[in-house]
């Protein structure tokens, strides 16, 4: 199935691109793979991503991506049974620039709309959302603010087994057992976000998430282990996540090299806050090759109700309970590098000498129950004129 996705990419790209003999418009097609393995859960996941200009002021994008993915892990609801499924997304968004008015300090108005959808066998997800942005003082200022919705539906049909899998509860507060083979979550989102240029090589930028969860948050198979035996994790129905951020950005020309610092603080009303802080070198090598590292570190603390073993739960003793790993608390580092050339370094020319090469390697240490794991990946990314 992984093959025969490859190639039906690599076939869409090869038509669009040889397809077009009088250029209206620039656009770009990306092939992207990515790798992902941690010590019991692997992720093959293809991508192909493209932009298309509309008009003078119009940007359509859009993607479709798949995850295969093999696992072993009881955090990732197979009950520490082998399994693997497929989860398929494809996404459309389309943005619009429209000018200020005169004599007026809004330089320019750009507006935005996205949707996607996704598909496992567990899990359906429909996401909209919007945006806008203004930008005042000649372009030195950005302000934007968005919002979204996702609406979503879990099952327990992925339990590999002709009955599927365990009755769900989707009243996070009853002790009672599970009657429901599916139940929702729903999701919306707010965020704001500035930027400011400095100098002629210094940017500045703040912004601020709110996300407010409603519905069924547990995993739909995970187990805790309790005193009196393993029964089904209970989370609240609703969680609301905050998170501020904020980072600079300094080019150097003399040594052509860009640093890149970031520092994010998270926090929700399941007591989980979390610093992220993080930095990344970028240098040029000539006009088409460049490389990068990153180094990011993370921390946060436990959500109030988790724990690695509870009380028998016969009388009801813990009203909220979970075996999430990513509600413990841990810390962990990323280190990344990337190497970007393009194709006129290797003598192509035409379209072909604009097309860029990329490939990132990642090392992820996590201090928690999943385990370090390695991230590979690879893209090719081609203009193109239609």
């Amino acid at each position: 199935m992984r093959l025969q996705l490859n190639v039906t990419l690599a076939s869409l790209v090869c038509v669009v691109l040889l397809s077009s003999s009088v250029a209206h418009a620039d656009g770009a097609l990306s092939m992207r793979g990515v790798y992902y393995k941690e010590r019991s859960t692997r992720v093959i996941q293809p991508m192909l991503d493209g932009m298309f200009e509309v008009g003078e002021r119009g940007l359509l994008t859009g993607h479709l991506l798949v995850d295969a993915i093999t696992s072993a892990s009881a955090s990732s609801g197979a009950a520490a049974e082998p399994f693997s499924e497929q989860r398929y997304e494809g996404g459309l968004g389309y943005a619009h620039e429209i000018d200020g008015p005169q004599d007026s300090m809004v330089d320019l108005f750009r507006v935005a709309v996205e949707g996607k959808v996704s598909k496992e066998p567990d899990y359906r997800s429909v996401y909209v959302g919007a945006r806008g942005e203004i930008e005042l003082a000649q372009k030195n200022a950005v302000i934007g603010v968005g919002g979204g919705v996702s609406l979503d539906e879990i099952n327990n049909e992925g339990a590999q087994s002709p009955m599927g899998g365990p009755k769900l509860q989707c009243n996070g507060l009853s002790l009672e057992p599970g009657d429901a083979t599916s139940c929702p979550l729903r999701t919306y989102s707010l965020f704001t976000t500035a930027s400011q240029i400095l100098s002629r090589n210094a940017l500045v930028g703040l912004s601020y998430d709110l996300a407010k969860i409603n519905g069924f948050t547990s995993n739909a198979y995970r187990q805790v282990n309790t005193d009196g035996g393993f029964i089904p994790e209970r989370q609240p129905n609703e969680r609301l996540r905050q998170a501020i951020a904020a980072s600079a950005r300094l080019y150097i020309p003399r040594t052509a090299t860009a640093l890149i610092a970031a520092y994010r603080f998270y926090w929700d009303n399941w007591d989980v806050h979390a610093h992220t802080p993080e930095l990344r070198i970028v240098q040029a090598v000539g006009d088409t090759i460049d490389a990068s590292f990153r180094y990011r570190y993370y921390t946060q603390d436990a959500a109030f109700f988790y724990a690695k073993r509870y009380p028998d739960q016969t009388m009801g003793a813990s009203e909220f309970l979970t075996a999430d790993p990513k509600l413990s608390a841990f810390d962990g580092h990323i280190m990344e590098v990337k190497l970007g050339i393009l194709g006129e370094t290797f003598g192509f020319e035409g379209r072909w000498a604009g097309a860029r090469i990329e490939g990132i390697l990642e090392y992820i240490v996590q201090h928690n129950d999943f385990g370090n794991a390695v991230v590979a990946h690879a893209a090719l990314t081609v203009p193109f004129e239609y």
